[in-house]
C-alpha cells in the first residue's frame, strides 16, 4: 500500500511539472529571444556618442548651501563588446587626493533599462544603478544605490547624464542631504579633448 501511495503522489507531482514542459518556449524561440538580448540599437548608439577622451571639471558640495570643491580629471570611454557597453576610465583629484574611477554602461534589452555600475578608488564597494532615457530633458536618468561608508547603511542616489552635444555632457550625482531633502552631490561637466 505504501509503494502505491508514493507512486501517487509521484504522479500527482509530475503533472504540473509536465503541463509546464508545453508552455517552455521551444529550442527555436529561445534561441531567437537571445538574439533579440544581444542586438546592438539605439540605445547603444546614444552611449557610443560618449566614446572618446574628455577633459572634466568636477564640482562637489560637501553642504549643498556652500561653495562647492573645484578640481579637474579627465575620462576615456570607449564602446567595448561590439557596441554593446560604455567602459570609462576616470583620473583626477577628490579632496586634495589622487582619484581614480571604472564606469560600465549598457542597455539591457530585456529590462528595457540604462544600467551601470561605478567603482573608485575612495572605496571597495561598487556602485549599481539603472534607469531611464528622457528625451524632453535629453537626459539618461537612472537611480542607484551604494554602501554609506559613514552610516554602515545603504544609500540612493539618482545620476543623471545630460546631453548638451557632441562635444558636451554633464554629469550630476543628486541624494539626501542632512536633512533628507534632494541635494545636488556632484556636478561634472566633460568637454571633448581636441
Amino acid at each position: 500500500m505504501r509503494t502505491v501511495m508514493i507512486v501517487l503522489c509521484c504522479a500527482v507531482l509530475a503533472v504540473p511539472a509536465l503541463a509546464d514542459a508545453k508552455d517552455e518556449p521551444s529550442h527555436d524561440e529561445m534561441m531567437q529571444a537571445w538574439e533579440q538580448a544581444a542586438k546592438v540599437g539605439p540605445e547603444h548608439a546614444r552611449l557610443a556618442k560618449s566614446a572618446g577622451k574628455w577633459k572634466a571639471t568636477v564640482k562637489s558640495w560637501m553642504d549643498p548651501a556652500g561653495e562647492p570643491m573645484v578640481s579637474e580629471g579627465s575620462e576615456e570611454s570607449e564602446m567595448i563588446f561590439d557596441g554593446r557597453f560604455l567602459q570609462s576610465r576616470f583620473k583626477g583629484s577628490m579632496m586634495g587626493q589622487p582619484f581614480e574611477g571604472r564606469g560600465t554602461m549598457g542597455y539591457d534589452n530585456v529590462k528595457k533599462k540604462y544600467v551601470g555600475t561605478w567603482l573608485d578608488s575612495m572605496g571597495t564597494g561598487i556602485m549599481s544603478y539603472e534607469g531611464d532615457w528622457d528625451a524632453q530633458q535629453n537626459s539618461i536618468i537612472c537611480h542607484g544605490t551604494f554602501m554609506d561608508a559613514a552610516t554602515g547603511q545603504e544609500q540612493k542616489c539618482r545620476l543623471v547624464s545630460r546631453f548638451v552635444d557632441d562635444d558636451h555632457h554633464v554629469f550630476e550625482m543628486w541624494g539626501p542631504d542632512m536633512s533628507g531633502k534632494d541635494a545636488k552631490w556632484m556636478e561634472i561637466s566633460y568637454t571633448r579633448a581636441k
